[in-house]
C-alpha cells in the first residue's frame, strides 16, 4: 500500500515539530534539574502551587492558540510528573 502524498507531508511536518519539541524538552529538563538545587523538602520538589500555576498557564495558552486545553494540560501533567521524579532521584529520595 502506498502512502498518499498529503499523509507523507503531514508526517514530515510532525517529524520537524518533534525535533523542535525534543530540543525544548531537553532544555526544560535541564532547567528543572537546576531548580531542584534550590529545593530541600519533598513538598518543595512537588511544588503543588507551582504545578497548578503551570497547568493553568498552559491551558490558557492552548485555548488562546485554538488548541485542546485539556489535552495540553494532560501532556503537561505527564511532563511535570516525570520531572518531579527526576528531581527526587537527583536528591537521592
Amino acid at each position: 500500500m502506498t502512502t498518499p502524498l498529503e499523509l507523507t507531508e503531514i508526517r514530515n511536518k510532525i517529524d520537524e515539530l518533534d525535533y523542535q519539541i525534543v530540543s525544548l524538552l531537553v532544555e526544560r529538563i535541564e532547567l528543572a534539574l537546576r531548580a531542584s538545587d534550590y529545593k530541600s523538602t519533598s513538598e518543595e520538589i512537588r511544588g503543588a502551587d507551582r504545578v497548578q500555576m503551570v497547568l493553568n498557564n498552559v491551558g490558557e495558552m492552548a485555548s488562546g492558540a485554538g488548541g485542546h486545553k485539556e489535552t495540553v494540560k494532560n501532556i503537561y501533567r505527564v511532563i511535570i510528573s516525570e520531572l518531579t521524579d527526576l528531581q527526587f532521584r537527583k536528591k537521592g529520595v
